[in-house]
């Protein structure tokens, strides 16, 4: 054949295609006939025993134009009341014979074709067993939650159809988690959503969420079925089915509209449509299951689920909880799924982690040391019917006596908006002669329709003060159709409207502090039925550089909760408070100076005995009295290995114990002004204000003491800035410049070039909130200790002024740090501990409780600047802000006697007398 011919024939079968293709287009029943047989491959299931019948006298008919004729005549078929023979039982057994679950949904040919496929297909059993056996690990858990809410407990197997029992289980449309919330739905419910936690896939908190959300939903729609179609598709989605199914019923026809004859209708998805038939198969399957040769012991449930649950600081690594509780991390995963990172989520409160129930006494003993010693990394059922309510009859609703028990307090309000289903309501006409309309309960707010007298007003187009609007909710399409239609026009007296509610609920949780320092976390949640109240003490982050990502954001925290009516706000406030003011009362000044003077007892009697010793008591006690926030200092205290630790241990204490690192969080159905109000009576006693940092000596103070000592000394002090602050590194090079044996700039002033003084000494305390710098000066013999004073007072000046010559500062800052590197090379070598024990030093004990300080430090005495020096020596040495303490010798051994009020001006110094 030649290629012309070819052609020829090719085209001429194209055109006969095409022209067959157009009239197939033009006829409907071949289009019908075509989609029919289209879903029919998708879904062989639908021609599984399936004849065509045409609808019974009781269907509902669906719209007309929704589905093809044989495809609904296969629905009507479907979603028709089961019979015997659609159980199929070799034995000839009967539906009656079956124990059924405790759920009111009509049992349909089509729940029955998904009971034999769990039932009989390799498929089918497989995958049943396999739902079936991961239900073990959540079943008390979920039938606890069901429980206590009313609901029937076969509700436990909507989970096995959401996500077989999977936590970490995520849909292509996000949904998520046992129970698959939409995150959407999942908000409305308080399951927190960030790029740390999906709460979604939480246990415990998401299993009450889906209680609430399922009794929300049957609450409104007053029937299982269509409230499980709703968990599924929406409650929306439901409603508009209803409308659509309503909208073309018969007139005349009666009774409430089901999820048959949505199916019916075609006015659901299939999805929607297959949801509730196989929950109810699982559900008669599970309680069966012996009936059904699935009861099997290779396939046994896996043990359930134990929870306990530790609160723990936010930011904490789960390492440190698994190590602390005596388990692997993964295992600590199964326990928390919602937890998305390697650590739980940071922020202002604590975070409830889930535990084995036999781990938790060991987690609460072990949390805390691991916490503070933990490295800051740079990265890093058995189907027994007995005791079931019975069934009417096989494939009826029974809608009699099918209310639930009253609504518990713990599921709060209901969080869908209020309305009634369209078809479920009564008949509005036929009452008259009707007795039971007496007692029929007309619905609140009625969908569709604009039946009845409705007064217009017409500044009111939000319906707020009509009440024609619906109450708001989580769910509310606010950019739909219907709600454009209703405002269209009516643009200025809505804005006008909103003007009156603007800056409500702009914030969910808001923060505010009291006069005494204790921050306010409120939050007003008209849905709470209880009102939640919690105090926290909790500790700082170590440092701004350390309390980031490496690092737990606080170490410790005392907490006291407690959940109160609304009504008993101010009973609830007033507890709190009193356990609040007793964990502050804990580092009171008051306390904590009892508590410094028992740590420094031993140094203290040890001063009282040396020479020279209580003019260092005398300088403490002058320039930290009786009331001061310092009280009980002891001067260089921190140099006693045996008292250095508890002394750090005591500021700690009150560092903890702050009014400052106070906080109180309520949420609940009350005001913010009801709030404030009850906060002020309680705690406008026994709470001090914030902590005031503290201050220079507010005037120059001289005391005299006489003692047994062989020569007169001259001590002054003065309060000086703290550790770990902006100005402690240029304190520090400062002292090192003035009277350090290697740099010695008094020395030279004083002793080699004026020959004023014999010896000079100085020390530098160093403390959390304030700090101590002292000078003690050894006269020469027949040396004025006026002109001593006033050369000490001159190279001062000299050097707040000028500040120090560019060798005094690179000596000093290379001295330093060679001390503290020195220290840090220690600490950083790993070796078996020495044969003796290394001396407690004060470098030591700082970084052992606070890691990052010793590299924070060294990093600062790099930038120590002349300026710097400068400014702190001009702030801190001043004349007018010192204590001077001058010892003179006394004949004999006895005790030393101290006289305040000195002269200003000291006469000469005789010579040492000889006892």
């Amino acid at each position: 054949m030649s290629w012309a011919r070819r052609a020829a024939l090719w085209t001429g079968l194209g055109a006969l295609l095409c022209i067959s293709g157009a009239a197939v287009g033009q006829a409907p029943s071949v289009r019908a006939s075509f989609s029919a047989a289209y879903r029919a491959f998708r879904d062989p299931g639908l021609l599984d025993r399936a004849p065509a019948l045409a609808p019974t006298a009781d269907a509902c008919p669906p719209p007309a134009g929704d589905a093809p004729p044989a495809l609904t005549a296969l629905l009507v078929h479907e979603f028709q009341p089961a019979a015997d023979e659609d159980l199929e039982d070799p034995d000839g057994a009967v539906l009656a014979t079956l124990a059924m679950p405790d759920l009111d949904v009509p049992l349909t040919r089509r729940t029955m074709r998904f009971v034999r496929f769990f039932a009989q297909s390799d498929e089918g059993r497989a995958l049943f067993q396999r739902r079936f056996r991961r239900a073990g690990a959540y079943r008390e858990i979920i039938e606890r939650s069901l429980r206590e809410a009313g609901l029937p407990e076969d509700l436990l197997w909507v989970a096995a159809i959401e996500s077989g029992f999977d936590p970490r289980a995520v849909s292509p449309a996000g949904a998520a988690g046992l129970w698959q919330f939409m995150p959407r739905t999942g908000e409305a419910y308080g399951l927190e959503q960030s790029e740390w936690i999906d709460a979604r896939m939480g246990i415990t908190r998401a299993t009450d969420a889906a209680t609430a959300h399922l009794r929300d939903l049957y609450e409104r729609f007053g029937r299982w079925d269509l409230a499980l179609a709703a968990y599924n598709l929406g409650h929306d989605g439901v409603l508009r089915a209803l409308s659509k199914v309503a909208a073309a019923r018969d007139p005349e026809a009666r009774g409430p509209v089901g999820l048959a004859e949505l199916s019916q209708a075609g006015a659901i998805p299939k999805e929607t449509a297959d949801y509730v038939p196989q929950i109810v198969a699982f559900a008669i399957v599970a309680a069966n299951r012996g009936r059904f040769g699935l009861d099997l012991p290779d396939v046994a449930p896996l043990p359930p689920l134990d929870l306990g649950e530790v609160a723990v600081p936010p930011g904490t690594r789960l390492r440190t909880i698994a190590r602390a509780a005596g388990i692997s991390t993964a295992v600590l995963r199964e326990h928390n799924p919602e937890l998305l990172r390697d650590r739980v989520p940071p922020g202002r409160v604590d975070h409830l982690i889930s535990l084995p129930a036999d781990r938790v006494a060991r987690a609460m003993a072990l949390f805390p040391a691991y916490l503070d010693h933990e490295e800051l990394d740079e990265d890093e059922g058995d189907g027994a019917s007995a005791g079931l309510p019975q069934r009417a009859a096989i494939g009826e609703l029974a809608l009699d006596g099918a209310s639930l028990p009253p609504r518990p307090v713990s599921l709060g309000r209901n969080r869908l908006p209020l309305f009634t289903p369209p078809g479920q309501a009564p008949a509005p006409m036929p009452l008259l002669g009707n007795p039971e309309a007496l007692d029929a309960r007309l619905p609140i707010v009625m969908i569709g329709g604009g039946v009845g007298f409705r007064p217009a007003f017409e500044d009111d187009p939000l319906g707020i003060r009509s009440g024609r609007l619906v109450p708001a909710s989580p769910f509310d399409d606010v950019g739909g159709p219907s709600a454009r239609r209703a405002l269209k026009g009516r643009e200025a007296a809505i804005e006008k409207q909103i003007g009156l509610l603007a800056g409500v609920g702009q914030e969910q949780v808001q923060r505010f502090r009291l006069p005494n320092g204790i921050a306010v976390d409120f939050r007003e949640d008209p849905a709470a039925p209880l009102v939640s109240i919690s105090a926290a003490v909790a500790v700082p982050a170590r440092s701004a550089s350390d309390a980031g990502a490496a690092g737990p954001a606080l170490a410790s925290e005392a907490r006291v909760a407690i959940t109160v009516p609304p009504r008993d706000l101010d009973v609830g406030i007033d507890l709190v408070a009193a356990r609040l003011r007793m964990l502050l009362g804990e580092a009171s000044d008051a306390r904590v100076a009892e508590l410094r003077r028992q740590a420094s007892a031993a140094s203290r009697g040890a001063l009282e005995r040396a020479p020279y010793g209580p003019s260092w008591l005398a300088l403490g006690d002058a320039l930290f009295p009786t009331g001061h926030p310092l009280e009980g200092t002891l001067i260089g205290a921190r140099g006693d290995a045996g008292a250095a630790s508890e002394l750090l241990l005591t500021e700690s204490l009150r560092r903890e114990r702050a009014a400052a690192q106070a906080t109180i969080a309520l949420s609940g159905d009350v005001s913010r002004a009801a709030v404030e109000q009850a906060l002020a009576r309680s705690l406008q006693r026994a709470v001090e204000g914030p902590e005031r940092p503290i201050g220079p000596h507010p005037r120059e103070e001289r005391i005299v003491i006489e003692d047994a000592v062989p020569a007169p000394r001259l001590l002054y002090g003065w309060i000086a800035p703290p550790e770990g602050g902006a100005d402690e590194a240029p304190l520090r090079v400062a002292m090192e410049i003035l009277v350090s044996p290697r740099v010695a700039r008094l020395a030279k002033a004083l002793v080699a070039e004026g020959q004023l003084a014999s010896e000079v000494t100085g020390r530098l305390s160093l403390g959390a909130q304030a700090s101590v710098a002292a000078v003690e000066l050894t006269p020469a013999p027949s040396r004025s200790a006026a002109e001593l004073e006033q050369r000490l007072d001159a190279e001062l000046a000299s050097l707040a002024t000028s500040g120090p010559t560019w060798k005094e500062l690179a000596l000093a800052k290379a001295l330093l740090k060679l001390d503290l590197e020195r220290e840090l090379t220690r600490r950083a070598t790993v070796a078996p501990p020495p044969a003796s024990p290394r001396p407690i030093t004060d470098l030591r004990l700082r970084a052992a409780l606070d890691p990052g300080s010793l590299p924070r430090l060294l990093r600062a005495l790099e930038e120590v600047e002349p300026a710097d020096v400068r400014a702190v020596v001009a702030r801190t040495f001043g004349r007018e802000r010192r204590v001077s303490v001058t010892t003179w010798p006394r004949g004999g051994s006895g005790g030393s006697a101290v006289a305040t009020a000195a002269p200003p001006t000291l006469p000469p110094l005789a010579p040492p007398q000889q006892p």
